[in-house]
């Protein structure tokens, strides 16, 4: 028994709940780095290991056939041995999991951003998730680079649709200080921006761009009421492929993306922000 706790025991040290946003993933990548580190380890095995009978339910579990309950969960926790805050983040894990309607959803998220953040042991990281947890952060990052621009809370507030307030643009000024993102500069006394792109750190990458795709994603279906169609273009296809054709798709959509960003830069300073949204994914299993 006591090698099959260290089994455990270490693969909980390779990989923690707080670096997934999907309790089953979180699982499997347990399950994964046990069974390649053990000949013949299996699903069975593993139910043993977190304390269910030698029974096929962690496979199930893990492969989304049924749920993982709350009380389940706990004993998972203990098994694991995990600490307080990452056990917190797991059983919060698992109640964003199975939020019953949008408003739970939302409050298990922002918990597990909180958590996240608490876990992260660089204050740039904790600031760049921050970051990214605002919609209104990157626009503000991309308006002073604009013609035109007044370094005004109360203009920047009112510039941006829908408007900030000047608390927060206040705020989101000093958090751009604070990553570097901005300074200020000596001669204009006005913000300048330092670098050119923005980037998540690896740490933080999954829960950050969930926030921040999911906030211009429900921006976008804002806009289609509330800006005049001269002023944007939103259109879809919908298609049939096959999984390689699928992966070509999203390397063609990457490749967009840069051609962006590059055609963005080659054309100087502009006098406007635009937000553009890509998204593609599965109707069908």
């Amino acid at each position: 028994m006591s090698k099959t706790v260290s089994l455990i025991e270490n693969a909980v040290k390779e990989t923690k709940p707080s670096s997934w946003l999907d309790y089953r993933l979180y699982l499997k990548s347990l399950y994964t780095y046990c069974k390649e580190a053990k000949e013949g380890y299996s699903y069975q095995k593993f139910a043993e290991d977190l304390g269910f009978n030698g029974t096929t339910v962690m496979h199930q579990i893990v492969n989304g056939y049924r749920p993982l309950s709350a009380k389940a969960g706990k004993q998972v926790v203990d098994c694991l041995g995990l600490d307080a805050r990452e056990a917190r983040y797991f059983l919060t894990l698992i109640a964003f999991s199975h939020a019953k309607n949008a408003q739970s959803r939302e409050e298990n998220f922002q918990l597990l951003q909180a958590l996240k953040r608490q876990t992260l042991p660089d204050e740039i990281d904790r600031n760049l998730l921050d970051y990214f947890s605002q919609w209104y952060h990157p626009v503000i990052w991309e308006l002073i680079g604009i013609q035109g621009f007044r370094p005004e809370v109360a203009w920047i507030a009112k510039k941006i649709i829908p408007n900030v307030k000047p608390s927060a643009v206040q705020d989101s000024l000093e958090l751009l200080l604070k990553l570097g993102l901005i300074v200020i500069d000596a001669e204009t006394k006005t913000y300048r921006q330092t670098k050119n792109r923005v980037a998540t750190g690896h740490r933080i990458k999954g829960l950050a761009l969930v926030s921040y795709h999911g906030s211009m994603i429900d921006h976008a279906k804002s806009a289609l009421t509330s800006i005049s169609g001269t002023r944007r273009d939103v259109s879809a296809v919908t298609v049939s492929v096959n999984e390689e054709t699928a992966k070509k798709l999203r390397d063609m959509i990457h490749t967009f993306q840069l051609q962006l960003l590059d055609e963005a830069e080659r054309a100087g300073t502009g006098d406007q922000v635009y937000q553009i949204n890509i998204q593609l994914f599965p109707f069908t299993e």
